[in-house]
């Protein structure tokens, strides 16, 4: 079985998480792994299985992955769809966010074998930007307080062990259930 674990990372989180499954797989499959920042204008071989990873974009892909997919017609395909998220992964931020990820390649006739979404760092920039907003707008749906604060905290830490250890078994799962 030939395999793409393709990735788009801002804050390395994404970037980690593709590695672990890269690692976790390259022993028993044939397995490529790329960063989509590399393969702009650039096209990819065909294979069995899809392993897309980004991070998340105003609840859904981000436009790197966006492009990626379009470039290389990823349509009728065998996907599994992975993403990380500056929330838990018990928030409905990161649940609307992996299901706006479903849908969107649903949407480009794919079959979506399984998807998988942790926590990652939360790009400290983004405060700037959230504090920029609340300003402009004060009922800003991000606005700076204290729960905003824990979350960017608690993000530091993240994608841990854990983590890892979470989507290389969630990997493994959905290469043999394939």
């Amino acid at each position: 079985m030939k395999i793409l674990i393709a990735y788009s990372s801002k804050t390395k989180n994404t970037k980690k998480v593709a590695e672990a499954i890269f690692f976790e797989l390259k022993n028993n499959f044939e397995v490529d792994l790329i960063d989509i920042k590399k393969y702009k204008n650039k096209r990819i071989e065909s294979y069995d299985l899809y392993i897309l990873g980004c991070w998340v974009d105003k609840a859904t892909l981000n436009k790197n992955m966006m492009m990626f997919i379009e470039d290389n017609n990823i349509n009728n395909k065998k996907v599994a769809l992975f993403m990380t998220c500056g929330v838990p992964d018990t928030h409905y931020h990161a649940e609307d966010s992996i299901n706006n990820y479903i849908s969107y390649m649903k949407n480009k006739n794919n079959d979506v074998l399984s998807s998988f979404i942790c926590q990652g760092k939360i790009d400290p920039k983004i405060l700037i930007v959230f504090k920029f907003l609340t300003w402009r707008d004060p009922n800003f749906i991000h606005k700076i307080d204290k729960t905003i604060l824990e979350w960017v905290e608690s993000s530091k830490t993240h994608p841990n062990i854990e983590d890892l250890r979470n989507a290389k078994k969630w990997a493994l799962n959905t290469v043999y259930k394939f």
